[in-house]
């Protein structure tokens, strides 16, 4: 049986994306804001997208870890507090 995951998409509050942890697939946001921090400190392109991409391992990191840790929230959403 093949299961399918949403791609990521830019919404309006950030970039939408699943993470999967353990059986359980979750439904996150990482915000623009976070994106934002991201580009600033790091550097990285402009649009939301590119830089998701760019930190797209970092991001699901986070998500995973707040996942197992009982965070709750749908979606869960990253903010840029998480990346400091």
């Amino acid at each position: 049986m093949s299961r399918t995951v949403a791609e990521p998409h830019v919404a309006e509050e950030g970039v939408a994306f699943t993470v999967e942890v353990g059986f359980t697939d979750r439904e996150c946001l990482v915000s623009r804001n976070a994106l934002a921090h991201l580009r600033r400190v790091k550097g990285g392109p402009i649009d939301p997208m590119a830089t998701y991409r760019t930190f797209e391992d970092q991001i699901h990191g986070v998500a995973r870890r707040l996942v197992v840790a009982g965070v709750s929230g749908s979606p869960l959403v990253l903010g840029a507090a998480y990346f400091v």
